[in-house]
């Protein structure tokens, strides 16, 4: 079999940038105007988008690490105290809580989604792993979404509301996902979104913060703005904050990828579709389904790979799609965030087998990057080379 080539979200092979990018960004350019706070570009972005995701409030901001941090500065949550969060997420996502004098305290996972839960989450809340960095009370809670699938946010979100805990939702990665027909991202009493170049829709880097509570969301533009109240009478910086603005330039792209945003997550969602329906008789390879109502955007394909019925397990078939040109990465993230030298530096000592989700999905997950460049043919000739490389390391 000759070796595949594959779009990548990296250049233009997988990304959908085009004219509408052009025009926004020539706008800009013409203006003159390349800072958010002197030109209209990203106040427009701010406007639809979260009329897109049906919330009163956006703000825009650099990345999707700083929106993190933002939504926990505009919570006020006390400093030293825990926010529950999962360890299988990325690192910007942690640090986020560390500058704001907050600790992690990590909970389990359900091994087939590598998602928390509300069961795995009420655990940590009520009995903290031993060894972990956030000892003190919990003030809040984050739910990540992996992957494009939708967690089960309203168990979390009722959870959260019967322990009087704020919850954070993390959508980094699930623009256009729903739960029981709802959007991912409209659970918690905020959200935040990323716009790095691998995501669904991209300026590079930068991220945005939603919520529909006025107050919640003026603490987080004055977070974003150095806590200086532009437009208000008297402005003065208002507390400590650093700059995470987006720029003009960013907006005019953002503008011109929303715009397209349903139609490519249709194209991810039809020729994900596609690619399962080919890996479906295999053995020893599965892709958990949904309930009812659920919608998976597919940021990426997460599998899980038996061990004891394809040799070498999710190591193995990685090698053997590989050499065929198909990327992937078995055991995503590779271990958890407790298990890094930053926070091992910090005085984590969790065990592993305290997680035992976690030690099992990280185990058996293969991950497929997917984008918008993947065509339905180029789709079921993947799922077919993999269902053929599975079945050769048939155990």
């Amino acid at each position: 079999m000759s070796r595949f080539q594959i779009p990548t979200d990296r250049d233009a092979s997988g990304r959908s940038l085009g004219e509408e990018e052009l025009a926004w960004l020539a706008a800009v350019i013409q203006s003159g105007s390349l800072n958010s706070n002197s030109g209209p570009m990203v106040r427009s972005f701010e406007t639809e988008f979260a009329e897109h995701q049906g919330m009163a409030s956006c703000v825009a901001c650099n990345s999707g690490s700083f929106a993190v941090q933002a939504a926990l500065a505009a919570l006020e949550l006390p400093r030293g105290s825990s926010v529950v969060t999962t360890a299988v997420t990325d690192f910007g996502a942690l640090t986020a809580l560390l500058y704001e004098g907050l600790q992690p305290r990590f909970c389990d996972v359900d091994p087939l989604t590598l998602q928390p839960t509300a069961a795995t989450i009420a655990r940590a809340l009520d009995e903290p792993a031993q060894g972990s960095l956030g000892t003190e009370p919990v003030s809040a809670v984050i739910l990540t979404s992996l992957f494009g699938r939708p967690s089960e946010a309203e168990r979390v979100a009722a959870l959260c509301a019967e322990r009087g805990l704020p919850l954070i939702e993390d959508a980094a990665q699930s623009l256009e996902t729903l739960r029981g027909g709802r959007r991912i991202g409209s659970f918690g009493q905020i959200s935040t979104f990323s716009f790095q170049q691998g995501k669904h829709i991209t300026c590079g880097e930068g991220g945005a913060i939603l919520c529909d509570d006025e107050a919640l969301a003026r603490r987080v533009r004055l977070f974003v703005n150095k806590a200086w109240p532009y437009g208000e009478p008297n402005p003065d910086h208002l507390f400590v904050a650093p700059n995470g603005r987006m720029t003009e330039l960013q907006g005019a792209v953002l503008r011109g990828q929303l715009a397209k945003l349903p139609g490519l997550v249709e194209r991810r969602i039809a020729t994900a579709a596609r690619f399962l329906e080919e890996i479906d008789p295999t053995v020893g390879v599965a892709h958990p389904g949904l309930d009812d109502g659920d919608r998976h955007s597919f940021w990426r394909i997460a599998l899980e790979v038996d061990g004891e019925r394809v040799r070498g397990g999710a190591d193995g078939l990685a090698q053997a799609l590989r050499e065929l040109g198909i990327p992937c990465a078995p055991h995503y993230v590779g271990k958890p965030a407790f298990a890094l030298r930053a926070f091992r530096d910090l005085g984590a000592a969790e065990d592993l087998a305290d997680y035992p989700g976690i030690h099992r999905g990280l185990e058996r997950v293969l991950v497929l990057p997917w984008n918008e460049g993947i065509g339905m043919e180029l789709a079921r000739k993947m799922g077919q080379a993999l269902h053929v490389a599975a079945e050769g390391l048939r155990a």
